[in-house]
């Protein structure tokens, strides 16, 4: 039996289905069962779980064999993590499967960066078999941007004309479905990418050429990008590690793609032409 976190989010729903529909016995971690109920399958069963309260872990994890831990995000997240690790200790859980992101490491730029490689580290050491996965910008993230599309036709960001490798949270979820069900991935960290790195400028076209009408790229200064960020609720230390990550993005530190989509899902990853295409009711 398979424990998902975070299992009402974009990546974890998604996992939570396609683990399902392999037919492998998922016990989905929810806080608010209303938010589950497109989760409904034969293969699925709820538990109630609150990374904050360890006890109600020890009863989410008990009788499992894998863990897939992910959180949201939040600056408790290493303390909420370790939470999950030590209550899967306890539960006699065997491979945690870790969802952490790209460039994390003691000295990384982003405040999240360096909360994921605590993380990391500690599952390293904890006695349990563990795999990393270190996915890329996700492209669902552009949601955030519908709203200027639908207001302005444009899109805004400091990223200059870097390019990135942009993957879908529904290539995450089969990478990590894939490493969940099949053998020889303990002890691996997997970076994974979209199989194209595009700009700003481009994902601004295709969801001009998804719509049907023009929609431009603006670069903007950081700090108008994290003011406008700021301005809409955004907390600061999120709005500054997205501006850094922004940063990373123009320097020239995003284009690099991986074939971990295609060796370990047995798929073609995604292009963002077909997300847009997708999902062009968010922008109009």
């Amino acid at each position: 039996m398979i424990v998902v976190t975070g299992a009402t989010g974009q990546i974890g729903s998604e996992l939570v289905l396609q683990l399902a529909e392999k037919g492998e016995k998922v016990h989905a971690v929810i806080r608010d069962p209303k938010k589950a109920m497109h989760l409904n399958h034969p293969n699925v069963m709820f538990v109630m779980g609150d990374f904050a309260d360890p006890k109600s872990l020890d009863a989410a994890f008990r009788g499992a064999q894998k863990l897939f831990l992910l959180t949201n995000a939040d600056p408790k997240q290493v303390e909420l993590q370790h939470n999950a690790i030590e209550a899967a200790k306890r539960a006699g859980i065997q491979h945690v499967v870790k969802l952490s992101a790209l460039g994390a490491s003691q000295d990384a730029p982003v405040s999240l960066g360096r909360w994921h490689y605590q993380t990391e580290e500690e599952l390293k050491k904890s006695g349990l078999k563990w795999t990393i996965l270190q996915p890329h910008f996700f492209m669902q993230n552009l949601g955030m941007m519908a709203g200027s599309v639908k207001a302005q036709g444009a899109i805004y960001a400091p990223a200059k004309d870097g390019k990135i490798a942009i993957v879908d949270t529904r290539d995450i979820a089969a990478v990590a479905a894939g490493v969940l069900t099949q053998p020889r991935h303990e002890g691996q960290t997997y970076v994974i990418t979209g199989g194209e790195a595009i700009s700003f400028n481009d994902i601004a076209k295709q969801i001009g050429e998804a719509i049907g009408k023009p929609v431009k790229y603006v670069d903007v200064p950081p700090e108008d990008a994290r003011k406008s960020m700021l301005g809409m609720g955004m907390p600061e230390w999120f709005a500054n590690d997205l501006v850094g990550l922004y940063g990373i993005f123009a320097a020239g530190h995003g284009a690099a793609t991986t074939d971990v989509v295609q060796k370990v899902a047995k798929a073609t990853p995604r292009t963002f032409a077909q997300f847009a295409k997708e999902n062009a009711e968010m922008f109009q």
